[in-house]
């Protein structure tokens, strides 16, 4: 998983360094900028994966109708739903393209959040391991694989810089200067759940609530939109609207806050994009114009078929006698097959510097 995420994390650093930039380095303004735009550069996915949800819907009761009649024939079962995709024109494989590249961006991006040292301030990936067991060794537990291990490592090259007084200093002076503030918030600081924090109220405690609101609203507007709660699987899908919520926020109170933040952000963008998506793209009139599309084709196959059965219908009325309708065949057939000995020819007279010899009917013989 790990190798995934610095694969794609690697080019998506870039991208995460120019926002950075532009936001007068400013970590937390970054994250929002970065968020923007890599669900700006998902948004032609995601509008497909909309118009293949809703294709997919129209089949769900064709399926439901097939399962019912053919459950315990598998054979049987499987040959019928072929059929269906067959008569309809539908590939149920399409919908899986967008989510399929969707999910190594994501990971990349997480990938980018999480690691600020490597991808902003351009630091080395052994020496941040080196710098790690330095405050390992000084007594700070850093897990080197933690997905958050650069963002525990900046918290402590801030607070404890004679530490790292062996390494270059014009490095530690950019982790020190590193801004990592959001309305007086250090997000390299993990949440606590109290409600008091250095003599005043805990507002770190807004970042896993808003985090678990955001999320829950996030889901809640994704099930409306996929359909019915009464439909197969919404009671599963019921449970995951609560406790996917819950477990980000369990989630937000064990890592720095910088990643909670981003959370977030994440959730209250996806929630944006899916209502976007929602009213440009509304499911019921996507489906609607899907089933007038599959109509429409379905039409088109049936006048071709009748237009077929016409023509073999004037055959046998003699109308069109066989040895005239083989004839045209042959001829076609003869004209392709000597049109691909002269190209072959030519090949060869080009290749050996022969002579071209015309190509003549006794040569298809």
């Amino acid at each position: 998983m790990q190798f995934i995420m610095k694969i794609f994390g690697w080019p998506l650093g870039f991208i995460m360094l120019g926002c950075y930039m532009i936001t007068g380095n400013h970590y937390a303004l970054a994250i929002v900028l970065f968020t923007i735009v890599t669900k700006l550069a998902l948004l032609p996915l995601s509008i497909k994966q909309q118009k293949e949800q809703a294709k997919m819907n129209l089949f769900q009761p064709k399926l439901a109708n097939i399962q019912k009649k053919y459950g315990n024939n598998r054979e049987k079962y499987n040959q019928e739903v072929q059929k269906l995709y067959e008569e309809e024109g539908y590939n149920p494989m399409s919908g899986c393209l967008p989510s399929l590249i969707q999910f190594p961006i994501l990971f990349g991006v997480i990938d980018v959040v999480y690691r600020p040292i490597y991808h902003i301030l351009r630091v080395g990936g052994s020496l941040i391991s080196e710098m790690i067991e330095a405050a390992n060794a000084a007594g700070h537990a850093i897990a080197a694989n933690s997905y958050y291990s650069e963002i525990e490592l900046m918290k402590v090259v801030k607070s404890s810089p004679e530490i790292f007084s062996a390494f270059d200093g014009d490095i530690i002076s950019k982790i020190q200067n590193f801004n990592m503030d959001l309305f007086g918030l250090d997000l390299s600081v993990v949440p606590q759940f109290s409600f008091g924090f250095e003599g005043g109220f805990n507002w770190y405690l807004l970042i896993p609530i808003l985090c678990g609101v955001f999320q829950f609203a996030q889901t809640f507007v994704m099930m409306s939109k996929n359909g019915n709660q009464e439909q197969a699987g919404g009671g599963m899908m019921k449970g995951m609207m609560y406790i996917m919520p819950l477990f980000s926020v369990y989630i937000c109170f064990i890592v720095p806050a910088g990643v909670g933040f981003y959370w977030a952000i994440s959730a209250i963008a996806q929630l944006i994009q899916t209502i976007f998506l929602n009213i440009a793209y509304n499911p019921k009139k996507l489906a609607e114009e899907i089933q007038a599309e599959l109509d429409a084709q379905k039409e088109a196959r049936k006048q071709k078929r009748a237009e077929a059965r016409e023509r073999l219908k004037e055959l046998q009325n003699g109308k069109k006698d066989y040895s005239e309708a083989e004839n045209e065949e042959n001829l076609n057939k003869k004209e392709i097959n000597k049109r691909k000995l002269a190209e072959a020819r030519k090949r060869d007279a080009e290749k050996y510097g022969e002579e071209y010899v015309e190509v003549t009917d006794d040569d298809l013989k």
